[in-house]
């Protein structure tokens, strides 16, 4: 990263960085994960689980919501599967095939997966840590979100570091689309500026570990359409993505999909990474430090 580069993360909050990654490694990255679905993915025994930013008021597709939450909350430290939820009928059933329907695989791609680990803990990503001043970056979760055409649905507005809660050190989002992300397909939307006021929501997870919950209320910032601008991005472009910046995409109402890989930075020195985070350490070590 330049100085330039630096100073504009820090004014607005994001940053796109063009060829970070060629054509031929994106589509190594979309190869291995639409093979993890082929081979991990078996309908018949995996609960329908369902990915949303915050909870929708829809009528959930999915009856038994404890199993649900427990399958999220234990999902840090493996390879995991999450529907959209416009490609499952009120009885759980796929609408859309297979390879269609999920939202996104995580949390630890960048353990478990060669092609996705030597990525994430390379040379290059531990430059962009080192440019942004951090001292000791730790790697807590990954995915690949797929954003499937006509089915892919809406992100709502929200902020990283309402879900991930460091203690007040800093969280950065790393977010590679595999193809172009187009006004169309559903690209990022930020409020540039917003990442200069902490969250006023957080999902913690509750205490009897059965589940997570919200707390506090969204900001009148994120209801402020007028300052929402579009940031399309060209495939192996890099978009960073400061953890308190606000931040959105649409539905994918086009003919192809969105793939994107991304996963989180935190800085480790002085951090808290507190018992309240839906992810939590384990014995398998998917929290990497970088260096």
């Amino acid at each position: 990263m330049t100085k330039v580069d630096v100073n504009k993360f820090a004014q607005d909050g994001y940053l796109v960085i063009e060829n970070f990654l060629n054509a031929k490694q994106c589509e190594e990255l979309k190869s291995a994960a639409v093979s993890l679905i082929n081979t991990h993915l078996d309908l018949k025994t995996h609960p329908k689980t369902i990915f949303t930013t915050y909870n929708a008021d829809k009528e959930s597709p999915v009856s038994d919501q404890h199993m649900l939450d427990k399958y999220f909350l234990n999902s840090g430290d493996g390879i995991n599967f999450f529907f959209e939820e416009d490609a499952l009928n009120k009885k759980g059933e796929l609408t859309v095939p297979k390879e269609n329907a999920i939202n996104k695989i995580g949390h630890s791609l960048h353990v478990d997966i060669p092609v996705f680990k030597s990525l994430t803990l390379g040379k290059e990503v531990q430059d962009i840590c080192k440019d942004l001043g951090m001292k000791a970056p730790i790697i807590p979760q990954s995915m690949v979100i797929f954003k499937s055409p006509r089915v892919g649905g809406a992100v709502t507005p929200h902020k990283d570091s309402s879900f991930l809660h460091t203690g007040g050190t800093e969280l950065v989002g790393f977010w590679i689309p595999l193809e172009d992300a187009t006004l169309e397909n559903g690209c990022l939307w930020f409020i540039p500026g917003s990442h200069k006021d902490p969250p006023t929501i957080f999902m913690n997870r509750n205490k009897e570990n059965t589940g997570c919950d919200f707390v506090g209320a969204k900001s009148k910032i994120y209801e402020a359409e007028d300052k929402y601008v579009p940031v399309e991005a060209k495939q192996g472009s890099l978009v960073l993505i400061h953890g308190n910046v606000v931040h959105r995409s649409h539905a994918n109402t086009s003919d192809g999909s969105r793939n994107a890989y991304t996963f989180h930075a935190y800085e480790g020195h002085n951090a808290d990474w507190g018992k309240t985070n839906w992810n939590q350490p384990t014995d398998r070590g998917t929290f990497v430090q970088l260096y």
